[in-house]
């Protein structure tokens, strides 16, 4: 966004000719056509004019304003001397940065029948400094007025937006970041990281989780990040009760999103063995003892033993896998492929797993087929083979107990393509 300083200073230039003064607009603020000459001020409004554009060029700020202030209280002034007035004492008040003055100035310009060709560059200001000056109600009003007369402008919708967020007009503010969406992706521009927190803020504020939650969604798409995961994450931890399977699984997208805290490598290890995979077990310990994210506190005896206990029935495990993986190749129904496949994953052997998890989809006859496909797209994920494991995470059902889970592996997958 352009500097406030920037759209409004600039000197305004006046030449003294016999019995009246011409005035002719510079730079930004007083940008308009060189007026005609009935468009003049007279040599009483014209003299402390002059004299505060000189003081302004000698850095004597006080003493310009104190002579437009002489030139504003001469009585009988014309709208065009009222209206030249005006945009000099704007034009000081900026540069002492007394906004409020400046605002009150350009409001009175805007009234005082304003000229059309500069109408939506003083609506423009009037919106930036009201919002400099915390006048919020009122940014909103002329930048709501710029937007309806002038057109769409990403500044200005975005100073509207941020005007009824700070007044807590959380509605409205929702309203406003749509709008304000909409006009940047007409204008081919994009959608900016802060637009959407305080869309999801405001819908937070009203309480309305689930589309807070989707904008989060967004967030995730176009600016991944930690943070953004780890608030999804535990958005999906707290919305509900769920089984050792299901906190397995959150856990798997935790670690791959790198978000997984020190406590739940051990409860996720815990849980892997009790559902029968010490594979899964053993690798996010070695993976907590390795980062020492484990393995270094008051715990580390106890997370020893359960390392050990981990890779000793891993090694038991494996031993009966491939006799396992035969007999899954050989059954009709593909229910026992896609476990097996899910036993190879944790061990790392993705190639074999995506073989087995694929093998067992085309056969059929699986009995918990979402389940299926969410592990063949983490199995595809892990080899990085991006574009394959989000069609595997789109193949899951959209009405799954585990869609919410596809729908993030996805994104994630995305994040990473």
């Amino acid at each position: 966004m352009r500097t406030l300083k920037a759209l409004v200073l600039a000197l305004p230039a006046l030449t003294m000719t016999g019995e009246a003064v011409s005035v002719f607009a510079v730079g930004a603020m007083l940008a308009a056509p060189a007026y005609a000459a009935k468009n003049t001020v007279s040599a009483k409004v014209g003299k402390p004019l002059k004299e505060a554009q000189d003081l302004v060029k000698a850095g004597d700020l006080k003493g310009a304003l104190a002579k437009v202030k002489e030139a504003q209280a001469i009585s009988g002034k014309t709208p065009y001397e009222t209206k030249t007035v005006n945009e000099f004492l704007a034009f000081v008040a900026i540069k002492q940065n007394d906004f409020s003055t400046a605002a009150r100035a350009y409001e009175d310009l805007l009234s005082g029948s304003p000229d059309p060709t500069q109408t939506a560059q003083r609506l423009k200001v009037l919106t930036q400094l009201n919002y400099q000056t915390k006048n919020y109600g009122k940014a909103v009003q002329f930048g709501n007025r710029y937007l309806k007369e002038v057109g769409g402008d990403v500044d200005i919708a975005l100073l509207v937006a941020q005007s009824h967020y700070i007044q807590k007009d959380y509605t409205n503010t929702i309203t406003s970041t749509q709008e304000l969406i909409k006009i940047a992706q007409a204008k081919g521009q994009p959608v900016k990281e802060n637009w959407l927190q305080l869309q999801m803020s405001s819908y937070h504020n009203l309480n309305r989780d689930k589309e807070a939650v989707a904008v989060l969604e967004k967030l995730l798409v176009s600016f991944p990040s930690k943070r953004y995961w780890k608030d999804m994450l535990t958005i999906v931890q707290t919305s509900g009760a769920m089984n050792d399977r299901g906190r397995v699984e959150l856990y798997r997208l935790k670690r791959a999103a790198d978000v997984l805290d020190p406590d739940e490598i051990v409860e996720m290890a815990e849980m892997s063995m009790a559902i029968g995979l010490p594979g899964d077990a053993k690798s996010v310990l070695e993976f907590g003892f390795d980062s020492k994210k484990i393995g270094v506190g008051n715990s580390k005896e106890r997370e020893n033993r359960l390392l050990a206990k981990a890779r000793a029935d891993s090694a038991e495990d494996m031993k009966a896998l491939d006799t396992q993986a035969k007999q899954a190749a050989a059954a009709a129904s593909g229910d026992l492929d896609t476990k097996v496949g899910e036993a190879f994953a944790s061990y790392g052997q993705y190639d074999k797993a995506v073989e087995a998890i694929s093998r067992g989809i085309k056969k059929g006859g699986v009995v918990a087929v979402d389940e299926a496909y969410l592990h063949l797209g983490q199995a595809l994920y892990a080899q990085k083979k991006y574009p394959e494991a989000i069609k595997a995470f789109k193949s899951v059902e959209a009405d799954s107990k585990l869609a919410q889970f596809a729908k993030l592996w996805a994104i994630l997958a995305d994040n990473n393509k």
